[in-house]
């Protein structure tokens, strides 16, 4: 398995690329979350031809902003004959979110059926959701997911303002697997929709955790999150 990240700047951070990353599973490619500059990325990277899932943490324009024209490059410069197929977990919430993504993407594909296969999470072997709802922002339908092969499990956690969402779903797995949790951060007390980086912290001596979402420039001087823009084997080479 691996986890590598196309992009790790938030909403405003373009010289870093909206989050987003590419996860190589039991020979499967899933992109996770398209946000604005992800399919500029995806074709420099030679990667727009080699997704078999996308999986779409929640509604941001910095997470779909780009997904309508990864799907018609899928359609008309990849496979004419094969939708696109994007995961969603089978859940109350799941489903309504695979409801969200059908809703926004009728707006530039007025058929979306045509050109998407909705497929269950439980489809696909070794990842899980992290049902999030309302904790990045009050009334929003979120997830973060999960990664897990025979001896690693990789979490992200997507955009989340619960300082312990992540840090208590990984303790409920009771596993002996090696642990890496990519977390969204913030540099700004005040930004109650994000995770502060002190928070962050605080959980660095009990798990293996790295900081995405932000721009590593201003990083506070205190601040010992490793930033996942600083550690190249957790990039995209390109």
């Amino acid at each position: 398995m691996d986890l590598k990240f196309i992009g790790t700047g938030g909403a405003f951070d373009y010289e870093y690329g909206n989050s987003s990353a590419w996860i190589t599973l039991n020979g499967l490619h899933i992109l996770l979350d398209c946000g604005n500059s992800v399919y500029a990325r995806l074709r420099r990277l030679e990667l727009a031809d080699q997704i078999d899932y996308i999986l779409i943490t929640h509604m941001h324009d910095d997470h779909v902003g780009s997904l309508s024209t990864t799907i018609l490059h899928h359609k008309h410069k990849r496979s004419p004959s094969q939708k696109a197929r994007i995961l969603y977990p089978d859940t109350i919430n799941g489903r309504s979110l695979r409801d969200r993504i059908r809703a926004y993407l009728s707006f530039s594909l007025p058929r979306p059926d045509e050109f998407v296969e909705f497929v269950p999470l439980s489809e696909v072997a070794g990842v899980s959701a992290i049902d999030t709802k309302d904790q990045h922002v009050k009334g929003m339908v979120s997830f973060g997911y999960s990664f897990e092969d025979e001896t690693d499990v990789k979490v992200y956690s997507g955009d989340l303002g619960n300082k312990d969402t992540m840090f208590e779903y990984v303790k409920s797995l009771e596993t002996e697997k090696k642990v890496q949790i990519f977390h969204e951060m913030t540099f700004h007390a005040d930004a109650s929709v994000h995770v502060y980086y002190k928070d962050l912290m605080d959980h660095l001596s009990s798990f293996e955790v790295y900081g995405y979402h932000i721009d590593p420039r201003k990083s506070p001087a205190d601040n010992t999150v490793p930033m996942v823009v600083e550690q190249k084997e957790f990039l995209v080479e390109g």
